[in-house]
């Protein structure tokens, strides 16, 4: 019970942050806005792409190439709620029951490294009490990736939940990708086989999304000016900073935290560790190649599993550096 209530602690800390935030002196126009309006259209009876497509070219957002339309499932998923309330407590629902899942597949860890583990999570998942945030793609396909991890020990749910966080944002592919290399690098092959093919599904479904796309773009529309900017570190420190822990700290203290922790991930962790390791660095990898300077929002996908590594690493270092265990003296 004591462990529940620490969890419910953290959770209420990460609720605070956003409420204690002030609103910004002047409007933003806001993805989430764009979301949200196109939810309310499909729900008003409205087809998925001539409403996307609309409300992108009011808001002067590019439509094409196909990447800049993000994939239908989070939208029909949203327009069964009738509003942003419902729709909120969906989210909340679920990111709880990924963090319960979460605790139940760390059951055989020492108490105060499991909740230490989960607690790292929360940091990372404090985005979803944002008011609206319930619209971003990344807050719903990062928990799917959670409860994907949890249920490492059975492989059909496993690539499953990862293939539906895939269909509801293409960058988890990142962490599907991961269970690949993951199964290549413990020889279970029908592990790495299963997520492969799930890639290759996600790919086919990806291709018809951007005929549907293709098949609405008029004359006149704007093209993204892409997202290979080579940011660099820079736009990775910004995106791990959505991990509440790290928030605060400076960039070099960031990367180093996250460094030492992935680290410990693949050296010391388990399955799920590991997976969430590869992934992540996958992830950030990509980051200093791909995004734009206000996409920092992306690291909402990472930030739950950077630090994870913390508590492997401080119990390592306890079971190397702690008080030797007193010999026991022969007869």
């Amino acid at each position: 019970m004591t462990s529940w209530r620490a969890l419910l602690l953290a959770l209420l800390a990460c609720l605070a942050a956003p409420l204690a935030a002030g609103a910004p002196a002047k409007p933003v126009q806001l993805d989430q806005e764009l979301y949200r309006t196109v939810v309310e259209r499909v729900r008003a009876g409205e087809n998925f792409y001539p409403a996307t497509m609309a409300a992108q070219r009011e808001r002067s957002y590019p439509v094409q190439p196909a990447l800049a339309v993000r994939p239908p499932t989070m939208t029909w998923w949203l327009a069964l709620f009738p509003n942003t309330g419902t729709r909120t407590a969906a989210l909340i629902a679920l990111l709880f029951g990924a963090l319960i899942a979460l605790r139940q597949s760390l059951s055989d860890r020492p108490p105060v490294e499991a909740l230490s583990v989960v607690a790292l999570a929360v940091a990372g998942l404090f985005g979803a009490f944002f008011p609206d945030n319930v619209y971003l793609h990344e807050q719903w396909s990062v928990l799917l990736i959670m409860l994907s991890l949890a249920a490492y020990r059975r492989p059909w749910l496993m690539i499953g939940l990862a293939l539906l966080a895939v269909l509801v944002r293409e960058t988890s592919l990142a962490w599907v990708a991961a269970i690949v290399l993951h199964g290549l690098w413990q020889r279970d092959w029908k592990r790495a086989g299963m997520a492969a093919a799930a890639i290759a599904l996600a790919a086919g479904l990806w291709l018809v999304h951007a005929q549907f796309v293709a098949a609405q773009v008029q004359p006149g529309d704007l093209t993204s000016p892409g997202w290979v900017r080579f940011g660099g570190l820079p736009l990775v420190i910004d995106a791990l900073r959505r991990n509440l822990v790290l928030t605060g700290l400076p960039g070099p203290l960031v990367l180093a935290l996250v460094a030492a922790s992935l680290a410990a991930m693949l050296r010391w962790g388990r399955e799920m560790e590991r997976t969430a390791a590869i992934g992540s660095a996958g992830f950030l990898a990509a980051l200093t190649i791909f995004g734009r300077p206000d996409n920092g929002y992306w690291g909402f996908m990472a930030a739950p599993f950077v630090l994870l590594g913390l508590p492997v690493l401080a119990r390592e270092a306890w079971l190397r550096l702690g008080p030797a265990k007193p010999q026991s003296q022969g007869s």
